[in-house]
């Protein structure tokens, strides 16, 4: 194996942790909340955000260096891609504001899926 299959490997992890986590507590949180597990609830949120932090960061390091290596910076599809990346930033911080908005929720997930899209357009 060599290092830059190892930096998409990283890279995909934290992408699979980062939106399926999102995935799963658009189901799982209705579920919980209709059965008055509030305090479950965020303590499931605090450990995901952590754990999302981590994959951010372990994103943009992959990702930046992927870009530099490939010499992608300069490529369309990659700016799009970064203007996302901050959308879903501002997103997440005013979700941390306000954690019960399932706008800001929603927000978050359909931007972290036109990324993932974004980025299976930039492997072609």
């Amino acid at each position: 194996m060599d290092t830059w299959t190892l930096i998409r490997f990283l890279h995909i992890v934290a992408l699979a942790f980062f939106v399926g986590g999102q995935l799963l507590l658009v189901v799982a949180v209705p579920v919980v909340r209709r059965h008055g597990g509030e305090v479950a609830l965020r303590g499931i949120a605090r450990r995901f955000g952590m754990g999302s932090l981590v994959a951010i960061v372990v994103l943009v390091a992959t990702g930046a260096a992927m870009a530099s290596h490939f010499a992608q910076w300069e490529d369309e599809v990659l700016r799009l891609k970064l203007a996302l990346v901050v959308l879903i930033g501002v997103l997440i911080a005013l979700h941390i504001v306000a954690p019960t908005s399932r706008a800001l929720s929603v927000g978050v997930l359909l931007a972290s899926l036109l990324v993932v899209w974004l980025g299976v357009e930039l492997t072609h």
